[in-house]
């Protein structure tokens, strides 16, 4: 009996170790990774009580104040992807990303041109979330069409975050720029990693206003540059990479002879409390079920499996010394 026993845990104990082994090997690669069909909502908005300042460049270079509210919509498109994967010979996602920037009574919807807005579709590695070079890739902003300028992280960081900075995509810059790390902290009990990506006043273009907008006389027209700023915030779920909440403030302005004129964009917008707590909810229980595969589910099943392995190989030594006894 005793041998008999020995062989079923024998045999048992290497099913569970091979599983353990599968989970991380096998099963952990086929999990990690992004969606093909991906559709989400995302909002950004200035805080109650605290207006933003812009240009507003459509109403004749108006300087105006008031409420901002960022919409972004972003969808995944399965055959692009699916297109895209066998031109690469690489397993890669191809999403899209509509950004509409305006007053909260704006439709993004109705067609009109916005504040600021850009429409970029791109592809980028499922596992490692690295944007990567494809003739698909289009970036459209401004009514001015560049393709393939993408690089860096973009939606995403990777899966199994760590703690160091990653290149992040800035769409006014058009390059990645580090997002540097700078704590542990939790949202809702969440843990995430907080990154910030700040980026110093940049020459992006120049611009032809009214010389009162920058120091002079209304009636003459001066060439000024335009000069960006922006320290942008996010708070990434380490497991899946997913960023749970973000903002940026922005502080962009008029420039002339390195004089600074009126500004251009002076907001700060983050997600709404709504927004973060669905990422929170969706988010805590697929980094539980990623990091069991990862961890929780390898280490047991090898532990257990030994163990296993190690009573049945008992079992069987001892029955085969009692069969040779009688």
């Amino acid at each position: 009996m005793g041998k008999k026993t020995g062989i079923v845990l024998l045999g048992l104990g290497a099913f569970v170790l091979v599983l353990g082994l599968l989970s991380k090997f096998y099963m952990y690669d086929r999990l990690a990774v992004v969606p093909l069909n991906q559709n989400t909502v995302s909002i950004s908005e200035t805080a109650p009580g605290e207006d933003a300042e812009y240009l507003d460049i459509a109403n004749g270079l108006k300087i105006s104040t008031g409420p901002l509210r960022s919409v972004r919509v972003t969808t995944g498109d399965p055959d692009l992807s699916k297109e895209a994967s066998d031109e690469l010979d690489q397993d890669v996602a191809v999403w899209n990303s509509f950004v509409c920037t305006d007053t909260p009574d704006f439709d993004c919807a109705s067609g009109e041109t916005p504040l600021s807005g850009s429409d970029d579709t791109l592809a980028f590695d499922r596992h490692s979330a690295e944007v990567v070079s494809w003739a698909g890739n289009v970036h459209e902003t401004g009514g001015e069409t560049q393709e393939d300028v993408f690089e860096g992280l973009y939606f995403k960081f990777p899966f199994d975050v760590q703690k160091k900075s990653y290149d992040f995509w800035d769409g006014t810059l058009k390059q990645a720029v580090p997002a540097e790390f700078e704590e542990e902290t939790e949202i809702d009990g969440l843990t995430v990693y907080k990154f910030v990506q700040r980026i110093e006043p940049t020459k992006t273009g120049e611009i032809d206003v009214p010389g009162n907008l920058v120091g002079g006389d209304e009636d003459e027209t001066v060439t000024a540059d335009r000069i960006y700023s922006n320290v942008r915030t996010l708070y990434v779920e380490p497991v899946t990479g997913a960023i749970i909440k973000g903002g940026e403030s922005q502080d962009s302005y008029l420039e002339v002879d390195g004089v600074r004129g009126a500004t251009t964009t002076k907001a700060t917008l983050n997600y709404t409390d709504d927004y973060v707590a669905e990422n929170v909810e969706e988010y805590k229980s697929t980094s539980t079920i990623l990091k069991a595969v990862q961890t929780t589910i390898p280490l047991v099943g090898t532990i257990l499996g030994l163990l296993l392995l190690v009573l049945g190989a008992v079992l069987v030594a001892r029955g085969s010394r009692e069969t040779e006894t009688a």
